[in-house]
């Protein structure tokens, strides 16, 4: 197996800089997966078995290397999965806050199997310094790779755009402070409701007029409350925690965010810059 990816341009590695201190709130482990045309970055549940996903993260290669070249397991199967420390990642790639010449990333040896980082910088007229970073990493066998797999959702109640992400994450910055779950509510009329009730408090915050970009009526969908019948609309209670986690995530300009709810059972948080960058973070309903 071989991998070696060459970024030049300053733009990509502040993206990708962003995207590896994001990934290292989300969990402590990610599964780095190499493919000829995409980098995907994968968090698992860590107790869940089977694995259940709880971040997919893609780059498209065209938008972020000027090279880029790989030898998978096999002819067949041209792909290479790693696991790694998000922590790591996010140390390592904190040097691109300063303007760098090139930013490497390979595959190597150096008595076990590493992510080498090459970083070249400016540091006079006529000198430059060099930085080498090797994060070790565990190479991922054929047999487990589908484990791994991308999770296909098509039965979504509602998909609705979100608004400015600063301004939810301050509102739920503040109800975090009340208690651990939230309720995501949507309806047909583009209003998206955040709610959280229990014996001390019932508080609920609305943004209406949001772009829908489809919904399925309670009519065709048995099991929903008397309360989501009557306004036309589906929830899910999550972890309000994961839910700041994921605003407090990819801080990206030009990003689109969606909002996507399985009636009482999960809901799927969606951020794309087109052509650059897609993020999706799996919250599962809690437990009564």
């Amino acid at each position: 197996m071989k991998f070696r990816a060459l970024m030049i341009e300053n733009a990509a590695m502040r993206d990708f800089l962003n995207i590896s201190v994001s990934l290292s709130r989300f969990a402590k482990t990610c599964v780095l997966r190499l493919t000829k045309t995409k980098m995907y970055f994968i968090i698992s549940e860590e107790e869940s078995r089977p694995r259940c996903p709880q971040a997919w993260c893609e780059l498209p290669v065209s938008f972020y290397f000027k090279e880029y070249n790989i030898v998978g397991v096999s002819e067949v199967h041209n792909e290479i999965y790693l696991e790694l420390s998000t922590a790591l990642l996010a140390k390592s790639c904190s040097l691109l806050k300063q303007e760098a010449k090139y930013f490497k990333i390979k595959l190597t040896n150096k008595g076990s199997a590493c992510l080498t980082l090459e970083m070249e910088f400016m540091s006079g007229e006529l000198t430059s310094r060099q930085c080498i970073h090797d994060i070790p990493v565990e190479v991922i066998s054929k047999k487990n790779w589908d484990d791994y797999k991308e999770p296909v959702f098509n039965d979504f109640h509602v998909s609705i755009q979100m608004p400015n992400l600063r301004s939810i994450r301050s509102i739920a910055e503040k109800m975090k402070n009340l208690g651990h779950s939230l309720t995501l509510r949507a309806n047909k009329s583009g209003k998206l409701t955040l709610q959280m009730k229990n014996s001390t408090v019932n508080l609920s915050v609305h943004f209406p007029d949001l772009n829908v970009n489809s919904f399925v009526g309670s009519s065709a969908n048995p099991g929903f409350s008397s309360e989501d019948e009557m306004g036309d609309s589906v929830s899910s209670t999550i972890d309000i925690k994961k839910f700041i986690t994921f605003l407090f995530g990819m801080q990206l300009n030009n990003c689109q965010a969606i909002c996507n709810i399985v009636q009482g059972k999960m809901v799927k948080l969606q951020m794309e810059q087109p052509d650059a960058f897609s993020l999706q973070i799996f919250l599962t309903q809690l437990s009564d």
